[in-house]
């Protein structure tokens, strides 16, 4: 492979449990309670699956997000283990790093500059460009059309089947990143810890 397209939240950052607290505490200012473990596992779906669930108006999600904004609020977003390690190494081979992901602007590279790894990236594509959400194959051709990206070498990596399936629609590769055992997935690979990506050919 040489390029590669990465998903955000729950592929290079550990956020989702920061997400959770900050969606549990924008909930709880309108007096609902939820589980954190049923919440976790919806917003890990897609968050517009939890917004449905727990019947979440348009005020609630605005709370939502600055609560998300909110760096500092336990537990914080980190990388995962390898990550650096990941991305500097394919990096320093010539490889090309792409970020897609739901998420806006302003945090996406907020986490990439603080954890020096903004400098990997040849672009982003965040939810300020208003493409169709994944699995939409749109942003993805973007990026490829946009930088003259060989499809058979490019390879979209995400933590969520929607993620896979945004770049196979699109051309590409799929790649899932999951701890779960015996996942069906569409994906042409499946890794366990980020830094298996490196034995991807």
């Amino acid at each position: 492979m040489q390029n590669y397209i990465w998903d955000f939240d729950g592929m290079l950052f550990d956020s989702y449990p920061h997400i959770t607290s900050a969606f549990l505490k924008a909930l709880g200012d309108f007096g609902k309670e939820a589980d954190y473990d049923e919440a976790k596992a919806l917003l890990e779906i897609t968050f517009a699956h939890a917004f449905e669930h727990y019947d979440v108006s348009e005020e609630e999600k605005a709370v939502f997000r600055k609560y998300e904004h909110e760096y500092a609020l336990r537990p914080i977003a980190v990388p995962f283990e390898n990550t650096y390690k990941t991305l500097e190494a394919l990096f320093n081979s010539g490889k090309k790093h792409f970020l897609y992901t739901h998420r806006g602007f302003e945090t996406s590279q907020h986490y990439l500059e603080e954890y020096g790894m903004k400098k990997f990236f040849t672009a982003f594509v965040d939810s300020s460009m208003n493409f169709p959400s994944k699995p939409a194959p749109d942003a993805v051709n973007y990026i490829c059309d946009t930088y003259g990206l060989d499809r058979s070498e490019t390879v979209m990596i995400g933590d969520r089947e929607i993620d896979v399936l945004s770049g196979k629609n699109a051309g590409t590769y799929g790649c899932l990143f999951t701890k779960k055992e015996n996942v069906e997935s569409a994906a042409d690979f499946v890794i366990k810890d980020i830094s298996e990506v490196l034995e991807i050919e």
